[in-house]
């Protein structure tokens, strides 16, 4: 039976955990990471797909690979196991190469003027403040001639 690529759902906090089970388990993987220059520090390797881990195995290993520890779910629809092509894992690879090369540079940067997209201060233009964490970021907001330090969802912004 031939190897197809079985995307995975790891525990985010238990990555080393589970590349050690799946090494082990001689399970050949690929966890793709990409390397992001933000404005004023040194490069920094960060997961491609937080979360998600691709395994090169045939479909026979699927009970084995569903119950390793550190696996939350093997990803699937319906009665159907979801799988990447090689071409795709070439791709991703070809990508993380590159990267450390010429590292990703973050589109928000720190000073850079904003649009909020949404609510009641729809329009106003701000003035990033902070570099986003948990997919919230603090902007400055003049209103009635004081500046307030907010935070706002990233969604929440046009750049």
């Amino acid at each position: 039976m031939k190897k197809k690529w079985l995307i995975a759902l790891y525990k985010i906090n238990e990555v080393k955990r589970v590349e050690s089970n799946l090494l082990n388990q001689d399970f050949p993987f690929y966890l793709p990471k990409i390397t992001i220059k933000k404005k004023d520090s040194i490069p920094k390797e960060e997961a491609l797909f937080p979360g998600y881990i691709f395994i090169n195995t045939d479909i026979k290993n699927y009970s084995t690979l569903k119950y390793t520890r550190g696996i939350k779910n093997i990803i699937t629809f319906g009665d159907n196991i979801s799988f990447i092509s090689h071409e795709d894992i070439k791709a991703m690879r070809i990508a993380e190469k590159t990267s450390k090369i010429d590292p990703v540079a973050s589109l928000i940067q720190i000073g850079q003027d904003a649009t909020i997209s949404k609510g009641s201060l729809k329009g106003s233009i701000v003035k990033i403040c902070s570099l986003p964490s948990n997919k919230r970021i603090d902007v400055l907001l003049s209103i009635l001639g004081s500046t307030r330090i907010i935070n706002l969802a990233e969604k929440d912004l046009i750049f």
